[in-house]
């Protein structure tokens, strides 16, 4: 892995993203997106994303979320597809199809509309499990879940899969990771809901893994705050050996003394993970293209909910 690489072309991205955004836009939004062009490898294209932008203001009211900080995240997932205006479309009718099964409108619900089924007969669906999995969750955690839980919901949530049994083994886990010494709050069950990606079914071994990977990373001086809990679930359920938690430290290490992360230091191992679990995928032809891409799909929806704290913390400054 060519470090230099590396941070050339994120600084590089970093210059692009902001001229694309704005000087309003918040430092942190600029550095997630481009840690995710950076990971896997494809170039920024601010003339599209532009166009993105451009397109959510031509079909949305001034109030919507799209026109607040989750809106620059969501933009940045909508490049991939070819039709601009039929992507923006396609997400506005995935969230009335999210507010017809009971979701609150709003930043959570608007994230997790991207992750509906892409077939349109099963939509509804999709969003009626989603719907479903998300009032389990609740039954065993009745204060903790809330809006940010819809994403995890609808990326989980299966019409071939028993809802409950998925809620039931989420607090398995949830409970189980406590006596580790893993702080109780919404990363905690972020944390929980990631375990169970690959099946709803509780699995031994995955509770040890994480605590060997989060003890591993601690040990070698890499800052592991609550934020970055569901970051261990992605790599426990990838199963990472020695040398490729090395290869995250390593990069982690080197990624920490770059400038444009000396005040954001939370995102180092957000970038260093991303661009990890891409190497492997290129090396690994066990870890499948719809496995990677669900994994994107998980950490952009984690990543989303920090920008949509980050908007709402903005919010309450300015009404103050």
């Amino acid at each position: 892995m060519d470090f230099v690489m590396i941070e050339n072309q994120f600084t590089s991205t970093v210059e692009d993203v902001s001229k694309a955004v704005g000087r309003t836009v918040d430092r942190k939004i600029v550095l997630a997106i481009a840690s995710k062009y950076v990971a896997s490898g494809k170039p920024f294209d601010s003339i599209k994303y532009k166009k993105v932008l451009q397109e959510m203001k031509k079909q949305t009211s001034w109030s919507s979320p799209l026109r607040t900080t989750v809106g620059y995240s969501i933009a940045a997932n909508l490049m991939d597809q070819e039709d601009t205006e039929r992507a923006v479309k396609n997400l506005l009718t995935n969230v009335s199809i999210m507010k017809e099964v009971k979701f609150r409108s709003g930043n959570f619900s608007f994230i997790g509309a991207q992750f509906l089924t892409e077939e349109e007969s099963e939509k509804r669906a999709h969003a009626q499990v989603a719907r479903a999995l998300f009032d389990a969750i609740r039954k065993h955690h009745r204060f903790l879940t809330s809006y940010d839980d819809i994403p995890y919901a609808v990326l989980l949530g299966s019409q071939s899969d028993d809802v409950e049994l998925r809620a039931e083994t989420m607090n398995r886990y949830y409970k189980e990771l406590r006596t580790y010494n893993f702080n109780a709050g919404n990363e905690l069950q972020w944390l929980s809901q990631v375990l169970t990606f690959l099946s709803p079914q509780y699995e031994n071994k995955l509770v040890p893994n994480v605590v060997t990977i989060r003890d591993t990373l601690k040990n070698q001086d890499v800052k592991v705050k609550a934020m970055h809990y569901p970051l261990l679930g992605f790599l426990a359920i990838l199963e990472v050996n020695q040398a490729q938690l090395q290869q995250i430290v390593d990069l982690y290490h080197e990624l920490k003394g770059m400038k444009l992360l000396k005040w954001h230091r939370e995102f180092v191992l957000f970038m260093a993970t991303q661009i990890a679990i891409y190497d492997m995928a290129n090396v690994q032809q066990s870890l499948s293209m719809s496995i990677m891409s669900s994994i994107e799909l998980l950490i952009q929806a984690q990543q989303a909910a920090m920008f949509a704290a980050v908007s709402a913390a903005a919010v309450a400054t300015s009404s103050s």
